[in-house]
């Protein structure tokens, strides 16, 4: 009894485990045309709106935004250039975040990487206009 007890409880560990992934940043992320600096702001700035993201602090250079889904809370910093720009992760609630081991549930970086392709997308289409 004990033994099926310890095998049930190290499964849900596992399971528990495998919903964790190392936190995803985007680092130094080109843009895929070429932009001005108020191009690179506006890309990203269109981006965040699609996806949903709130954006809660923005200068000529960075923008803090957050998310909210459901009981799911995330914010992140997103440094820019006209050349580029980088993702970093700055704090989450509810989304299994563990900063000793640097994971976090997969949630929060498939919603980086979408977020990422929205801001190339979005830039490559003002760099046609």
């Amino acid at each position: 009894m004990l033994r099926k007890l310890l095998l049930t409880v190290a499964a849900l560990m596992l399971v528990a485990c495998a919903n964790t992934k190392p936190v995803y940043n985007a680092t130094d992320t080109a843009f895929p045309v070429a932009l001005t600096q108020s191009q690179a702001q506006e890309s990203i700035v269109k981006a965040l709106q699609y996806k949903r993201w709130r954006i809660v602090e923005s200068s000529e250079d960075r923008i803090i935004a957050e998310i909210h889904v459901r009981t799911h809370y995330a914010k992140i910093e997103i440094d820019y250039t006209a050349n580029g720009y980088s993702i970093r992760y700055l704090d989450s609630d509810n989304l299994d975040y563990n900063a000793s081991s640097n994971v976090i549930h997969r949630n929060y970086n498939k919603w980086i990487q979408l977020l990422e392709t929205e801001i190339g997308n979005r830039a490559a289409m003002v760099g046609l206009n």
